[in-house]
């Protein structure tokens, strides 16, 4: 009781503006309590709902970043120099990242240009597959395959026989196909923890294209087989994991289908080598796009973009162009002057890597823009909407959309 009225006579003895600081010190000591309690339950319930992404391998990544230079580092680079490879012979992006696989290494650098990732792999004629969660590498006719994250190989798979395509979806999930001595076809897929939950085999069709949905719970087949006559077509199976039953199966008479792609809504595209199929989510063909008799020179989708290029002249570089969305219809169609060495299609235009420059095609005006590059260009890639990059053998230039498209002094749109 005592001690009580002490402590009173004290507060009351202190001057107004030591009451204002003691009482202001008294609300930080409540708020710092209340803190401390509310970050005690926001841990527990992030641990127990997202307890499988808590890992080794992400904690390792996160405290990568957590660095006092990285104020320094906020700036992009210019030009990524690859360290050590001898021969590149494919480029990716992952993580926002660029993959660089060579014969003997496979390197993966940040935006600064600092190689985050660099693991020897000896790589004859490799293929990189990316997906939100792994990258995957492996060689067209090789027997292994090994699976990257940010830090290293997490998984490498082997088969007897050699590896025809592989498809990997941003959840994790990926098929490997490859053939046995019973089967000229197998496809083996694999959940994101590296589990083998579904098979399918044929004894005489040959697998050409496969695609995973993002969310890894439906899959494409594209196999390539033999009628008597000797005429061709492909078979092409809907997939979804957890029931041997086939969402859709059909045939595509005199037709081969080189790549499929899944769009956002659940459709899918099909190309083949005479046309362009459009399917929405219950596998009806709503739309398809021909190539009018000629050999695409090049053609490639991500499911929401489609492009080709023909060459109708037997002497010279003019070649038409035609982009299509997710549904088919034709967002641009005309014709280049120049050798195309590489096509990106974005969701507002499409950038064409030629010898000595890169063209910008607007799909809403048609405007095209051309900067000048250094020569021998290997691939243009998109590390985001806003971030070009064009692959070299030796290096990687980064383009800023803006600044190199849409400065004023570079030069005004050209009809």
């Amino acid at each position: 009781m005592t001690e009580n009225h002490n402590e009173t006579e004290k507060k009351e003895a202190l001057s107004p503006q030591s009451k204002y600081y003691f009482r202001l010190a008294s609300h930080f000591r409540v708020l710092v309590i209340a803190l401390t309690v509310i970050l005690c339950v926001f841990v527990v319930l992030m641990y127990s709902a997202y307890r499988e992404e808590i890992t080794v391998e992400n904690l390792r990544y996160f405290l990568r970043y957590i660095d006092t230079r990285q104020a320094e580092k906020a700036a992009t680079t210019d030009v990524i120099v690859y360290d050590e490879i001898e021969s590149i012979v494919r480029f990716g992006v992952y993580k926002n990242g660029l993959a660089v696989v060579g014969y003997d290494e496979v390197q993966l650098y940040d935006i600064t240009g600092e190689a985050i990732l660099d693991l020897d792999q000896t790589n004859a004629a490799p293929n990189l597959i990316s997906g939100e969660r792994y990258m995957l590498v492996y060689n067209i006719g090789g027997m292994t395959f090994p699976v990257f994250n940010s830090l290293k190989c997490v998984y490498e798979g082997a088969y007897t026989y050699g590896i025809g395509c592989a498809a990997m979806s941003d959840e994790g999930s990926f098929l490997v196909s490859t053939r046995s001595m019973e089967y000229r076809s197998v496809v083996n897929v694999y959940d994101k923890d590296f589990n083998l939950i579904y098979r399918w085999n044929t004894p005489d069709k040959l697998v050409m294209a496969s695609d995973f949905r993002d969310d890894g719970e439906e899959f494409i087949i594209a196999a390539l087989g033999t009628e008597r006559d000797g005429s061709s077509f492909t078979e092409i199976l809907v997939c979804e994991r957890g029931t041997e039953d086939k969402k859709a199966q059909f045939r595509l008479a005199d037709e081969m289908i080189i790549r499929v792609a899944y769009t956002n809504d659940g459709g899918y595209v099909l190309v083949g080598e005479k046309a362009i199929y459009y399917y929405n989510e219950d596998s009806e063909c709503t739309n398809t796009v021909s190539f009018g008799g000629y050999t695409p020179t090049a053609v490639d989708t991500t499911g929401e973009l489609t492009y080709f290029t023909v060459n109708k002249n037997l002497v010279g570089s003019n070649y038409a162009l035609c982009v299509t969305d997710d549904k088919g219809k034709i967002l641009y169609e005309g014709n280049v002057a120049g050798e195309i060495t590489e096509a990106l299609t974005m969701q507002d235009a499409v950038y064409l890597l030629l010898d000595r420059s890169v063209l910008r095609i607007s799909y809403e005006t048609g405007n095209q823009i051309e900067r000048p590059i250094e020569t021998n260009g290997i691939t243009l890639l998109a590390l985001d909407e806003d971030t070009l990059v064009c692959c070299y053998a030796d290096q990687t230039r980064i383009l800023d959309v803006g600044a190199t498209f849409f400065d004023e002094s570079q030069g005004e749109d050209a009809p």
